[in-house]
C-alpha cells in the first residue's frame, strides 16, 4: 500500500512515515528538509519516496503532484505538515504570521485533497487534531485559534470530501519541535507551566508511539471502526481497539 506523509522531517510526520516503512508499505514523504528526509530514506530502504518541496506555495504543491504521476492510487494521506507557533500573549500575537500559519494548517490539507481527489477514492485521510482547538491555552492563544480553524476543516473534510474515510486523530501532548518549543520557552506563562507539568509527570508521549499509532488505524482499523468514531482519541483505551 502506498502512503503520504506531508512534514515527513519531524516529529509525529517523521514517526507515522517510519512506522509504515516499518511493516512494508511504500512511503511518500514530503517536507521541506531534504537532508533529514534523505536520513529517513536511508534507515528505512528504498520503499520510501522522498519529495524535498514547501507545500505552503503553489510550486510546492505541484512539484508534489508532478511526483506522484507513476502511482495510480494512493491507500493513505497524513496530514502532519505544520508550523511553530510561538507561546507568546495575545497581545504579541504577529497577525501575519497567524496568516502563514493557519495557511499551512487548513489551506494546505485542502488544496491536496482537491489536487489527488481522483487518487483517493477509498483511501484514509488522517489529521492531526488538538485539544488545543476547543480549550484555549492561555498564553498560547495563536495556537488554539489556528488549531479550531483546522479541526473545523477536517470536519468539513470529514462530512462533504466523500472520495475518502477522513480520520481525526487526537494525540496529546507529543515531543514534537513544537512542544520542544514550548517547554524551553525562556518566559513563564500558563501553558509553559502546563507542559512543563506534563512533561515532568511522563504525560509527554514520544513520537514513535504515536506514529505506530496513527499507522495502525491507517492499516489495521476496520471501516466500521471508522464510521463508529467521530475521532480517535490515542489517551482514551477504547480508542487503541483497532
Amino acid at each position: 500500500m502506498v502512503y503520504i506523509i506531508t512534514g515527513a522531517s519531524s516529529g509525529i510526520g517523521l514517526a507515522t512515515a517510519e512506522a509504515l516503512a516499518n511493516i512494508g508499505h511504500t512511503v511518500i514523504a514530503v517536507a521541506r528538509r531534504k537532508n533529514e528526509l534523505e536520513q529517513l530514506q536511508s534507515r528505512c530502504g528504498d520503499d520510501v519516496y522522498i519529495v524535498a518541496t514547501d507545500l505552503s506555495t503553489d510550486a510546492g504543491i505541484a512539484s508534489l503532484i508532478a511526483a506522484l504521476q507513476s502511482f495510480a492510487h494512493i491507500d493513505g494521506l497524513v496530514h502532519a505538515a505544520a508550523s511553530l507557533v510561538n507561546p507568546v500573549d495575545y497581545n504579541q500575537l504577529d497577525t501575519e504570521k497567524l496568516v502563514s500559519d493557519t495557511h499551512i494548517h487548513v489551506a494546505v490539507p485542502i488544496a491536496l485533497n482537491k489536487a489527488l481527489a481522483d487518487k483517493l477514492i477509498g483511501s484514509r485521510i488522517v489529521y492531526i487534531d488538538s485539544y488545543s482547538a476547543s480549550s484555549l491555552r492561555v498564553g498560547w492563544s495563536g495556537y488554539s485559534i489556528v488549531k479550531a480553524a483546522a479541526q473545523m476543516a477536517a470536519c468539513a473534510a470529514q462530512e462533504e470530501f466523500k472520495q475518502a474515510s477522513v480520520i481525526r486523530i487526537f494525540p496529546g501532548a507529543v515531543r514534537t519541535p513544537l512542544v520542544e518549543t514550548v517547554l524551553n520557552w525562556p518566559e513563564n506563562s500558563p501553558v509553559v507551566d502546563t507542559f512543563s507539568e506534563a512533561e515532568a509527570a511522563g504525560k509527554v508521549s514520544k513520537p514513535k508511539k504515536i506514529g505506530e499509532y496513527i499507522a495502525g488505524i491507517l492499516t489495521r482499523a476496520t471501516n466500521v471502526q471508522l464510521k463508529e468514531r467521530e475521532f480517535w482519541d490515542y489517551n482514551r483505551d477504547e480508542d487503541r481497539l483497532y
